[in-house]
C-alpha cells in the first residue's frame, strides 16, 4: 500500500488523474488505491472487464483485435488503456491489466502467470510491458499489482 500511497501523491502533484482497466487483478489495483486515503482526488474511476464483451462494451475494445490476438495480449491492454482515456480530461493517466493468473487457463505461448500491460499518459501514446509471474493465483495477481503500479512510478518519474 506504501507504494499507491506514493504513486497517488506524485499523480496528484502534477494534477493528473488516474484509470484503470482490470481483467486478472479483478479489481485489485483500484482497490489498493482506493485504501489510501485521499484517493479520491486522484482516481477517477475503473472497470472489472473479466469477460471479452466486457472489454468490448465498457472500454471499446475491437472484437476483431480480441479475435486476431487474444485478450491476453499487448495489442488488448493497449486497446483498454486508450479506452479507458475516451472522453477524459487530458491529464488522466490510464492502467489496463490484462492476464492468465490460473492456476488453470495456460498454454504453452501463454502460461499461467503471463500479464500484459498497459500504460496510457498525458500527450504520450499507450504501451505495453509483458511480465510472467510464479506463484498461486493470489501471488500472481498481487504481483501484477505491484508491477502495475512500480512501472508507473518509473515511466512517469524517473
Amino acid at each position: 500500500m506504501r507504494q499507491a500511497e506514493t504513486l497517488l501523491s506524485k499523480l496528484r502533484s502534477k494534477s493528473w488523474q488516474l484509470r484503470c482497466v482490470e481483467s486478472c487483478t479483478a479489481g485489485g489495483l483500484s482497490a489498493a488505491f482506493g485504501a489510501v486515503s485521499g484517493a479520491s482526488d486522484v482516481l477517477d474511476r475503473s472497470w472489472v472487464t473479466y469477460s471479452n464483451q466486457a472489454k468490448i462494451e465498457e472500454v471499446s475494445v475491437d472484437e476483431d483485435l480480441l479475435k486476431a490476438f487474444g485478450a491476453v495480449s499487448a495489442e488488448v491492454v493497449i486497446a483498454m488503456a486508450n479506452g479507458a482515456v475516451v472522453g477524459a480530461e487530458h491529464n488522466t493517466v490510464a492502467i489496463s491489466i490484462s492476464g492468465i493468473a490460473g492456476p488453470g487457463g495456460g498454454s504453452s505461448d501463454k502460461p499461467v502467470g503471463t500479464v500484459f500491460m498497459g500504460f496510457k499518459f498525458p500527450q504520450q501514446a499507450a504501451f505495453a510491458e509483458h511480465y510472467l509471474f510464479t506463484g498461486s493465483r493470489t501471488e500472481i495477481q498481487e504481483k501484477a499489482i505491484n508491477q502495475a503500479i512500480k512501472s508507473v512510478l518509473s515511466f512517469a518519474f524517473d
